[in-house]
């Protein structure tokens, strides 16, 4: 009984996510990362034969993204410091965009876009900029 809850939970994440055409995401970081709410969100949604395909007798790839194409992302992010975007002081240390992108776009969800807030530990002109 406990297993079917949980599978029927997944399955109503899944059914708003099918019915979707734009998936906006609210992700602050959290310690470089994702909150472990949003990963359980992800580890949700992420299923074989429903978002993404596999068959490991198939030619090449044995994994294939199943969402429509015409989806898009938006990542909305809030940062304590700055410089996490590509190329700055510390993107190698940011793991909220690629943390999601990863795994969407492995389903399908390879339109994103990323808009973060940042200084948000200085309480300065920076974050009222």
């Amino acid at each position: 009984a406990a297993q079917s809850a949980r599978l029927a939970e997944s399955d109503q994440l899944v059914t708003e996510l099918l019915a979707a055409d734009l998936l906006v995401i609210g992700a602050p970081m959290y310690n470089f990362g994702i909150p472990s709410q949003l990963k359980a969100w992800v580890d949700n949604i992420i299923r074989v034969g429903v978002t993404f395909g596999f068959d490991r007798s198939r030619d090449g790839e044995p994994y294939w993204p199943m969402l429509s194409p015409d989806k898009r992302l938006v990542i909305l992010s809030a940062r304590g410091d700055h410089g996490y975007d590509p190329g700055g002081r510390l993107a190698s240390m940011n793991l909220v965009e690629s943390g999601l992108r990863v795994p969407l776009g492995y389903i399908g969800l390879t339109d994103s876009h990323a808009i973060a807030i940042e200084y948000d530990e200085f309480a300065d002109e920076r974050l009222a900029a």
